[in-house]
């Protein structure tokens, strides 16, 4: 009796050991998106250090955006460059991806070292070399787009959202080392009580230097290198390949005309024949307006409208204010202000993760809100060094 029946012992450590894999598969692959946009996330969180340092000042932020933004041109070589020459963009993933992890790497180091390092250009002390890491930075996060996404299709799709937790920790955890570093402060201390009671300036540092903190950051990208290197060595949660059957592009109903021997007016048939072609013709034209109407007047291309009108003013306008909206309630304002916008994406992806759809009215209130909010940074920042309530608490809780 006990022989006929089959032992689930072997079948249960299977199935557990299959659910584990599948479990490192899916920390590897959010270690993994922390390899992108790290070392820019970094620099942000630094500003409010760098800032009083770096000859450019309160101009610095404007600047670097400029040339954060000059990079997005490179994905779109990228991607037209692939559909011209028809390259099978496969072959280049993983080398690519390797490169931009370790150049990642070496960025970050490169950062600790040379952020302060100065030339004497156009007049002025120019802090180039800080340029051109933040260039060559945003070049190789900008791509990273094109070749990590493609990567994890081979995966099944819930694979993605561990991605994109990993690029929302991305400005998670720079902004939680740069609670923990803090940001200097000046304080006045007597000189000697017994004299004449000389009060003196004294700066207090940061917990640790801006050098420090680039070093301690580039604990991430080599840290998405290894885990990139243990999901390629891995077959684990990748999908089957399907054969796909090709289909013909172009389906033409047929109209089948059956003649009698006897019919003797052909000349009507013939004109049947070409008004019905001339019927298909017209349906087929109409069809095609149709189209157009249906696509320029959908929901998603207002979404599209929408989404470009809402990164324009995130991430090409709000940054270059950054110092002039923030500075002049002060550095702490500043500081934190910078912290509390890192915090933002990871929050919005959480809450994406219970909420995934809303509604269209809900996206209209948050338009409407988030464009008067703008209003408010953009007069803060043509105001500055005098915003509205400056000298007050309510001025720096609202900014």
């Amino acid at each position: 009796m006990l022989n006929n029946h089959p032992s689930q012992l072997d079948t249960i450590p299977t199935s557990t050991n299959q659910f584990h894999l599948k479990a490192i598969v899916y920390v590897l692959v959010i270690i993994f998106g922390l390899g992108t946009w790290t070392n820019l996330g970094g620099l942000w969180v630094e500003l409010p250090i760098i800032v009083p340092i770096l000859p450019e000042s309160w101009q610095l932020p404007a600047k670097l955006i400029l040339i954060i933004n000059a990079a997005n041109i490179f994905p779109i070589i990228f991607v037209f460059a692939s559909i011209i020459f028809k390259l099978n963009t496969s072959i280049f993933e993983i080398p690519v991806n390797y490169i931009i992890l370790l150049t990642s790497t070496a960025l970050a180091i490169a950062f600790a070292c040379l952020w302060n390092k100065t030339e004497y250009l156009f007049g002025t002390n120019q802090s180039i070399y800080l340029m051109y890491l933040c260039f060559f930075s945003a070049v190789g996060d900008c791509l990273s787009s094109t070749t990590f996404i493609p990567f994890l299709h081979r995966y099944e799709p819930f694979y993605l959202n561990a991605y994109f937790t990993g690029e929302a920790l991305t400005a998670l955890l720079p902004a939680l080392l740069g609670i923990i570093q803090g940001i200097g402060k000046s304080e006045c201390t007597m000189l000697d009580s017994k004299i004449n009671g000389t009060f003196i300036q004294v700066y207090r540092p940061p917990r640790f230097s801006v050098r420090t903190y680039f070093l301690i950051l580039s604990s991430l990208p080599i840290a998405a290198f290894l885990a990139f290197s243990g999901l390629y060595r891995m077959k684990t949660g990748r999908m089957e390949k399907k054969i796909s059957i090709k289909k013909s592009k172009h389906h033409q109903s047929r109209v089948f005309i059956l003649m009698d021997n006897n019919i003797e007016d052909m000349h009507a048939i013939q004109n049947t024949i070409k008004t019905i072609n001339k019927i298909e013709n017209q349906l087929e034209n109409n069809k095609k307006k149709n189209q157009w109407t249906t696509i320029i007047t959908s929901e998603t291309v207002i979404y599209l409208f929408v989404t470009f009108q809402q990164s324009m003013m995130i991430y090409g306008i709000c940054p270059g204010l950054t110092t002039f909206s923030l500075n002049a309630y002060s550095a702490t304002t500043f500081h934190y202000t910078i912290i509390a916008n890192s915090f933002a994406c990871p929050l919005m992806t959480l809450v994406g993760t219970f909420i995934p759809e809303v509604s269209s009215k809900t996206i209209g209130a948050f338009l409407i809100t988030h464009i008067g909010l703008f209003v408010y940074i953009v007069l803060t920042a043509k105001m500055s060094p005098c915003p509205p309530l400056v000298s007050t608490i309510l001025g720096p809780a609202i900014i």
